[in-house]
């Protein structure tokens, strides 16, 4: 009886032994994700004009199709004949042979490779414009 006693025991022993190592494994885990979910949401900065973060820059390389100072406006078709507007504001690099530019010396027919976040309320504002030819 003492043996069959000692081995309920240890069976017992046994079964929290190994609860526990599977909570211990669990644990870092939950705490991994925890912590790299908050590191994430730490490294977003919040996009200027009420968007409440900022989105990944994507590039197109195309044609200046028009180019509007006024309305700080620069339409690109792309080599599909697609055009897309680019809104140009106060951050956004312009550049032409390696040397800084303005919007208002950019040409249509020219090639371009413009760098943009697409936003909600604003549209596809161009962070950086660079004429390649």
């Amino acid at each position: 009886m003492k043996n069959r006693m000692s081995g309920l025991l240890m069976a017992l022993a046994l079964v929290l032994l190994g609860a526990m190592t599977l909570m211990a494994q669990d644990q870092p885990a939950a705490q991994a994700q925890e912590s790299s979910a908050s590191a994430a949401s730490s490294t977003k900065k919040p996009a200027k004009g009420g968007e409440s973060y900022a989105a990944k820059p994507e590039t197109l390389s195309g044609t200046i199709s028009s180019v509007d100072a006024e309305k700080k406006l620069v339409v690109v078709s792309s080599s599909d004949g697609i055009p897309y507007n680019f809104v140009v504001g106060k951050g956004t690099k312009i550049t032409a042979g390696g040397s800084k530019a303005k919007l208002g010396d950019l040409q249509t027919g020219k090639q371009v490779s413009v760098s943009f976040v697409a936003e909600k309320k604003r549209g596809n504002m161009a962070r950086s414009i660079e004429v390649t030819q």
